[in-house]
């Protein structure tokens, strides 16, 4: 099977100087496994947050050097580089000045920020402050999870109250929404449906044909696999 993580690197092409990482259900483990798949091209790239991330010592990035102030700033990174910078907060990694972003963005070929939250649910409505896109931002990543189908939209989609099961129609409505995971985006815009191997090839077809106006891959990031 293809690799995801190739396809989308590959989608997003030379738009990949700041790429934005939103919505829900597997952020962080995307942007770990695209850090992986861009270093073994000779990329320099750089882990960061515009929200707030899980601390080094609590989730594996497998990066080379971690910085949590300035002294980033100070050094040279080399190419198939991994750096991880975000400020040091009591409980989460911070996100760093926005301007100091943006200067790093012209040092690293690529930088993965991860710019939403969404307190590990699959789904999630935004509210008037996220997601966190930069201005700089030169593609944009957003992210939902098929495991949420079949369940009551409640209790897997962040500040949503309905109570309506999720299915087909439900998830392509919540695509179109405008507070939904497209919310946003900048520059060249991938949407991807994660977990997609758990589900019948019938109802994403369904789905699949609902977008099909939009640039939607389904796939999985834990298996580093795409579904055509």
């Amino acid at each position: 099977m293809k690799s995801l993580f190739a396809s989308i690197i590959h989608h997003i092409g030379e738009a990949k100087r700041c790429i934005a990482i939103v919505g829900s259900g597997g952020k962080t483990s995307l942007m770990i496994g695209l850090a992986n798949e861009y270093a073994k091209r000779g990329e320099r790239v750089l882990l960061s947050t515009t929200t707030k991330l899980q601390k080094p010592e609590n989730r594996a990035y497998g990066c080379h050097r971690y910085f949590h102030d300035d002294a980033i700033l100070e050094t040279v990174h080399h190419p198939g580089e991994k750096i991880f910078y975000a400020l040091d907060g009591e409980e989460k990694a911070l996100a760093p000045p926005i301007d100091r972003l943006a200067l790093l963005a012209e040092r690293f070929s690529v930088s993965l920020l991860e710019a939403d939250g969404a307190r590990g649910m699959d789904l999630k409505l935004h509210s008037e402050r996220d997601p966190v896109i930069p201005p700089f931002t030169t593609a944009t990543i957003a992210l939902l999870s098929l495991a949420a189908l079949g369940r009551p939209a409640s209790e897997v989609c962040f500040g949503c109250d309905d109570r309506s099961i999720v299915d087909e129609a439900w998830l392509a409505a919540y695509i179109r929404r405008s507070d939904g995971p497209l919310k946003g985006a900048a520059g060249r815009v991938v949407l991807l449906c994660n977990q997609s191997e758990r589900v019948d090839l019938k109802r994403i077809e369904t789905l699949r044909n609902a977008c099909a106006d939009l640039p939607i891959l389904f796939g999985s990031v834990a298996l580093d696999t795409i579904i055509e």
